[in-house]
């Protein structure tokens, strides 16, 4: 996860916008809400403002000064009049670079974790970034706007102020889809980090009727820069894992939500992008159960990501829906489950020990049920997984004869349960 960046360390790579979303609903802004009266700015050399933003900006780099400059009375109010003040042209670049150099201050002042609590309860100050981030021509402007939001939630007891503030999170899903590609990856961490908080995870999972999981999805498929998807991973585990019954509802009733997961699962190149889905996956596993609306589809998104097989999140996501009573029906009537988990049991190499154990656990647990034995007992891939795994001399370490007892302990009695259906 990206930790806390100063404006300078960015690069200016454009890309054209590849996604088609409709941004949520905003009160809408004229230019005049959007700047600042600029009446006394003839009294001040513009060139002697331009000076000072950017000695500021070479001086708030360092870290024994944040502190200091953020404490100065009256320094941030007046980064705030230059990042709002009315610029002469679009095109002048003497204005624009004042702006710049202004909200590149509060990016480096927002780096340090004393300042983190004082700037974000600043009167105005979420105001003004949230209106560069939505409004203004720069890319570089809206750059740091989003590296400011991103430095400012990294603070614990920032999060939930911030989530509840107006506008912000339409913000960020706004800044999902600019057209810059280090816009989007601040974006999505902001979002990552706010979702660590279990006070934010059912705000967020509703907001905009499923506009941040929806924008969390379509970047997650479509993003081409690595870091933006590994944050979208990373924001969907952090939903699930600090969930709330709304929480998981959220998620789960999400339209493509649990497919593109488990899609990503399968396909996506960044290993760290497959486990944070993955991981996504386990935990939502954990608290959707039948007869919820989203069980069969948690059910599929299971069954086509257990190909995965780099970790054993999709196999202990499996053991844990088949602990259950009322999970074990549905999941042997599930189309390809069973297959899926005669798969994962027959695996042979030393390396798939824990899924192999994790595949037999749940076949195990799914014989309990009466009604799940005749189909089991028919399941050609079922009885050969189990019977070549009992009989089998080898397939566990060899060292671990307590776990190779239980395992075949286990596949016995699956045996035993279905033997009045053979």
């Amino acid at each position: 996860s990206p930790g806390v960046m100063d404006a300078d360390t960015e690069m200016g790579i454009r890309n054209d916008d590849i996604f088609q979303f409709k941004e949520p609903q905003k009160k809408s802004m004229t230019p005049g809400d959007y700047y600042g009266d600029d009446s006394d700015c003839g009294s001040v050399c513009p060139l002697a403002v331009q000076k000072i933003l950017k000695i500021l900006r070479y001086f708030s780099r360092v870290l024994s000064a944040m502190e200091p400059l953020a404490q100065q009375v009256g320094l941030v109010d007046s980064l705030l009049y230059q990042m709002v003040k009315r610029p002469h042209s679009l095109y002048d670049e003497d204005d624009n670079a004042a702006r710049v150099d202004a909200i590149a201050v509060i990016v480096n002042l927002a780096c340090a974790e004393e300042n983190k609590i004082m700037l974000v309860y600043h009167p105005g100050l979420l105001d003004v970034v949230v209106n560069i981030a939505n409004f203004d021509p720069l890319d570089e402007a809206r750059e740091h706007a989003a590296i400011v939001i991103m430095n400012l939630a990294y603070a614990e007891e920032n999060k939930v102020h911030m989530v509840n503030q107006d506008h912000l999170l339409d913000t960020l899903i706004h800044l999902l889809f600019d057209v810059s590609p280090f816009t989007r990856r601040y974006a999505s961490a902001a979002l990552f980090t706010l979702a660590c908080t279990y006070a934010n995870t059912a705000v967020m999972s509703r907001h905009c009727d499923g506009g941040i999981l929806e924008a969390l999805r379509k970047v997650l498929l479509n993003d081409p820069i690595d870091e933006a998807r590994m944050n979208a991973a990373e924001a969907l585990f952090n939903m699930a894992r600090n969930n709330s019954d709304d929480t998981v509802e959220n998620m789960g009733n999400h339209p493509k939500l649990l497919a593109s997961l488990a899609h990503s699962v399968l396909t996506d190149y960044s290993a760290e992008v497959r486990a944070y889905s993955a991981r996504a996956l386990e935990w939502l596993a954990a608290d959707i159960h039948h007869p919820m609306v989203c069980h069969p589809a948690l059910l599929k998104a299971l069954t086509t990501a257990c190909q995965w097989t780099k970790t054993t999140c999709i196999a202990e996501a499996l053991k844990m829906q088949s602990s259950l009573s009322e999970n074990r029906k549905p999941m042997v009537e599930h189309d390809g489950l069973l297959d899926a988990l005669a798969v994962l049991a027959l695996l042979d190499d030393v390396n798939d020990d824990e899924l192999k154990i994790c595949a037999i656990t749940a076949l195990e647990r799914l014989s309990k049920e009466v009604s799940t034995r005749q189909i089991m007992a028919r399941h050609e891939g079922v009885i050969t997984a189990l019977t070549k795994a009992t009989f089998s001399r080898t397939g566990f370490d060899e060292d671990d004869n307590e776990r190779g007892a239980t395992t075949l302990l286990l596949m016995k009695t699956a045996l035993k349960n279905l033997a009045e259906y053979l």
